[in-house]
């Protein structure tokens, strides 16, 4: 006789194995489970909301609108598929966080030791500090485009010093809404911008999905893709979901988790909207025109006397939003990853957290006061480290999500492996473009 999912026949009786009763257990809890309503899937709009509005930072906003001011729409699938990589980057860690409640880096210390989650940490830090500058002076370029009077140098230290008493503060909820806010403003701003583009709809169908490479620019490819992946980010989502639910006592894990991925996917696809909502921006207006954007605040600037002066101060706003809430991110989510790294205290109160903070908050000044700017040689050694930690955090991720001894039946199935192992696939080929491109420059 075919036993599936069964132990034995005695007597005629089915007796079932350890899997089938689970399965049995999981239906039976199902069944009986409320339906997740929308005011919980509203509630639950937090710690992916952080991370997009990190994700969407200057850095993202040059990117994007380089790419469409060079190639118009036809990078559009591209940033598809970066969003679409960097949901399946992050993913993973939703799971591992709601079923254990631990954080992705307490799994790293637990599981893999203290001095690898150190590691990570400290190259964390340090890559945050050195983009730091950059997400300050884009933020304060595009006040600079509302008020010339006041120096860059200025409105960095006004920036980096808000950042600082928010995250100093340190209150979760808190975090969230500011962050509701520069998504908000994100969305409006730069789909406004649209708007007053008039994109051509019928281009931008056949021209944005042709799924060609432009200009066989393959590192325009990863550029893209390497955008929308920074390297704490899928720690830092993870750091903020055990946050979220760590006292959450009347939602059922399943619920937690279904809420989890609900946040996560929505999130995401606001930062999608996001990106590409910049790009038919640069690709309507400045597309043809033979018009150079090397910077978000060259885009600001060439939109006013091509598309009036609401595009420049709608574009304005939404860098300054970018900007800002990036450069709030890395400093926010210091005490949490240095916490659970080096299993200490995560609380913003302690003096070695806010040691910490301070240092990603006070660095940007010293580096615009010193350099007028970020220097190249900081740049390419930020983007080095980024390039050499992505592939260390996806395969530290991997590890921990396929570990029996932590995630018992919820494992990473076979689909979910091969989604993963593509992940590693492409941040391995990010890491050799980073590391080539250092290596012209030396």
């Amino acid at each position: 006789m075919v036993n599936y999912g069964y132990i034995a026949y005695i007597g005629g009786i089915a007796i079932p194995n350890e899997a089938e009763i689970h399965k049995r257990q999981t239906q039976s809890k199902q069944l009986q489970e409320p339906p997740v309503g929308w005011r919980e899937r509203i509630k639950s709009l937090g710690p992916a909301l952080i991370v997009a509005a990190c994700i969407v930072g200057p850095g993202t906003v040059t990117t994007v609108s380089i790419a469409g001011a060079s190639y118009g729409f036809q990078a559009m699938w591209i940033l598809i598929i970066a969003c679409l990589t960097a949901y399946y980057f992050q993913k993973p860690v939703v799971k591992f966080t709601i079923k254990t409640k631990m954080s992705a880096m307490d799994g790293i210390r637990l599981y893999m030791g203290k001095w690898w989650s150190g590691t990570i940490y400290f190259a964390l830090l340090l890559g945050a500090i050195a983009f730091q500058a950059g997400n300050f002076t884009g933020a304060a370029l595009a006040l600079n485009f509302f008020l010339p009077s006041i120096s860059i140098l200025t409105w960095v230290a006004i920036l980096a010093v808000s950042a600082i008493v928010v995250s100093w503060i340190g209150i979760y909820r808190l975090l969230e809404n500011i962050n509701r806010v520069f998504i908000g403003l994100m969305v409006l701003s730069f789909v406004l911008t649209v708007f007053l583009s008039g994109p051509d709809l019928g281009a931008l169908v056949t021209t944005g999905f042709s799924f060609q490479v432009p200009d066989q620019n393959y590192w325009l490819v990863l550029a893209l893709i390497a955008t929308t992946l920074p390297p704490n980010t899928a720690l830092g989502l993870s750091a903020f979901i055990k946050n979220k639910y760590k006292e959450e006592q009347t939602l059922s894990k399943a619920a937690q988790l279904k809420l989890a991925h609900f946040d996560l996917r929505t999130n995401l696809s606001i930062a999608a909207i996001i990106s590409i909502s910049i790009l038919i921006c640069a690709g309507t207006a400045i597309y043809g025109t033979g018009t150079e954007i090397t910077s978000a605040a060259d885009m600001a600037y060439q939109l006013t006397p091509l598309l009036g002066q609401y595009a420049g101060v709608l574009f304005s706003l939404g860098l300054w939003a970018a900007g800002f809430s990036s450069g709030l991110f890395n400093i926010s989510v210091q005490p949490a990853l240095f916490g659970q790294a080096f299993g200490k205290s995560e609380d913003t109160r302690t003096s070695t957290n806010r040691a910490l903070m301070l240092i990603a908050g006070i660095t940007p000044i010293v580096v615009v006061m010193a350099f007028g700017q970020m220097p190249i040689q900081l740049i390419m050694g930020a983007q080095a480290l980024n390039g050499l930690l992505l592939p260390m955090i996806v395969g530290s991720i991997w590890y921990i999500c396929n570990k029996p001894g932590v995630l018992g039946s919820h494992l990473n199935t076979r689909g979910q492996n091969i989604m993963y192992g593509i992940v590693m696939l492409i941040v391995c080929f990010l890491t050799l473009r980073v590391l080539l491109s250092v290596t012209e420059l030396i």
